[in-house]
């Protein structure tokens, strides 16, 4: 070992070659890579008598679990080297894109990584410059959710949407960063029992009325983010035109407005028709958190 006075050229070298070795070992390794999916995607994955799920665990060398769950969400688990799993996954979008075809004439497809909060930084990149160069260099649709999973968990989730070869390989690169950062803290992994339909626009979730993007819009919202927080209501184009109002309350008062996991805010989206998004921190420099109102006239009004 060099003393750090001797870090000439050979001593840089060597360093270099140290730490890709390092990451090398981090891919070949069987580790778990853990996904978010929509739980109505999870019989394409699964297969007829679980012939889908059998094969690809003998065609890439993967152990693959994904829990059964009665929430719209179950995170799947794949544990294998890193190229065995890209393969899987790769196979696993196909599946679910050809399940779509039946309904949806949408080429795209969607994967959610999981990944710990402390390595979030990692790839969004200062002011945001390496997530935008995910999106550049593989022409699709990347977006780092910000808040971490429901139930006291550290992971969050990213999204990654466009032509599905375009998909693996950001996928790819994002791994290739991730081996460089490895998790820091304490590690709670999401259980989808602690589902909360609420904020799923603010960690990835999939909610209930969750629907495909239309297939013309590859730069849109990633499909199951509803715009509002509670979702678009199709009926909002009805008795008026569309407008949106902007109030602000006092932070403690935003419990009361939600209500025992969202009961309170839902009732009032569904009474009123309208659609109703609480922000999940303060204004910059208040106390005060903004709602955002959608609706015609009289459902503004009403909410």
């Amino acid at each position: 070992m060099m003393e750090s006075g001797d870090y000439n050229s050979m001593g840089s070298n060597r360093t270099t070659n140290d730490d890709q070795q390092q990451q090398d070992a981090r891919r070949n390794r069987k580790v778990d890579y853990r996904f978010l999916i929509p739980s109505r995607d999870a019989g394409a994955i699964i297969g007829k008598g679980g012939k889908t799920i059998q094969d690809l665990r003998l065609k890439h060398h993967c152990q693959i679990q994904m829990a059964d769950c009665e929430s719209p969400e179950r995170v799947l688990i794949i544990n294998g080297d890193q190229k065995d799993v890209l393969n899987c996954i790769s196979d696993i979008l196909l599946s679910i894109y050809e399940n779509h075809q039946r309904s949806t004439k949408s080429d795209q497809s969607e994967i959610r990584a999981l990944i710990h909060q402390s390595q979030a930084g990692a790839l969004i990149g200062k002011g945001a410059s390496r997530v935008k160069e995910f999106r550049e260099k593989h022409n699709i649709d990347v977006k780092i959710y910000p808040q971490c999973c429901p139930g006291g968990s550290t992971e969050r989730c990213i999204s990654m949407r466009g032509n599905k070869d375009d998909v693996i390989r950001c996928l790819t690169e994002v791994y290739s960063v991730l081996d460089g950062v490895p998790p820091r803290g304490p590690y709670r992994c999401y259980d989808p029992s602690t589902y909360n339909g609420f904020n799923v626009s603010d960690y990835g979730g999939y909610a209930d009325n969750h629907q495909h993007l239309r297939a013309n819009n590859p730069y849109g919202q990633p499909q199951g983010y509803p715009q509002y927080g509670g979702g678009y209501n199709p009926l909002l184009h009805q008795n008026g035109p569309v407008t949106t109002t902007q109030v602000t309350i006092p932070t403690e008062l935003a419990g009361i407005i939600i209500g025992a996991k969202g009961a309170k805010i839902s009732q009032v989206r569904q009474e009123s028709g309208a659609s109703i998004k609480i922000d999940s921190e303060p204004m910059p420099g208040t106390n005060d958190r903004l709602i955002t109102i959608t609706g015609n006239p009289s459902q503004i009004q009403q909410a």
